[in-house]
């Protein structure tokens, strides 16, 4: 699932290739234009399209960007795996959504709480890593576990560790070296912020990164 940053920060630590899976196209325009190569789980089977990617190996390293918030396909080849497992899947968001909010397009939970967290372990090639930086709430009690320790996985997770990484970051923002700004697709005045929080919670297209200001 891809993240601008993500991108940028696996191309910076060395990735010769990176793959962005998502189904909203807009999100899959801007990390093909970081020159990543883009999967629309919407159009193929993303595990499908990783194994022959890389000759049926498997990826080095994934990272889960998304959590609780993924949503099984609704279209392609690998919908019909979701379909399969929607009884599961409806499980999983009574544990982590037993009270919902939904208004309309807003505040909608993922259908596949557990999807990211099943591909990330079948598309990693044995002995490889995942990073999990996406969110799941402690009501989350499903992960592939038996599937990742039978490949021998290292996973890695949690909420960012700010007092350890901000500063070395800081410095490679304050060197030139990294440019944050490019990432930031809308300006809004503070004053806007119940609409912009509105909008790019139902993912509206150019909503990926905002900026809220105060001038």
């Amino acid at each position: 699932a891809p993240g601008r940053p993500a991108i940028a920060s696996a191309f910076r630590q060395g990735a010769s290739r990176v793959f962005a899976i998502d189904g909203v196209e807009t999100r899959l325009v801007q990390a093909l234009g970081q020159n990543a190569e883009v999967v629309d789980f919407n159009r193929e089977d993303p595990v499908q399209a990783l194994m022959d990617a890389t000759l049926g190996i498997g990826v080095d390293a994934v990272i889960d960007a998304v959590g609780v918030d993924a949503q099984r396909p609704s279209s392609g080849p690998a919908a019909a795996d979701g379909e399969q497992q929607a009884e599961q899947f409806a499980r999983e968001v009574a544990e982590v959504a037993p009270t919902t909010n939904a208004q309309g397009g807003n505040w909608v939970p993922g259908n596949a709480p557990s999807q990211v967290s099943r591909w990330s372990v079948e598309t990693v090639r044995k002995y490889g890593r995942i990073g999990i930086i996406g969110v799941y709430s402690p009501q989350m009690m499903t992960y592939p576990i038996g599937q990742a320790m039978n490949k021998n996985l290292t996973i890695r997770m949690g909420n960012c560790d700010h007092r350890s990484v901000t500063p070395p970051l800081l410095d490679l923002v304050a060197s030139g070296v990294f440019d944050p700004t490019k990432f930031i697709t809308q300006h809004e005045p503070l004053t806007d912020v119940v609409d912009a929080y509105l909008t790019f919670d139902r993912r509206e297209e150019g909503w990926l990164k905002t900026v809220l200001t105060t001038a």
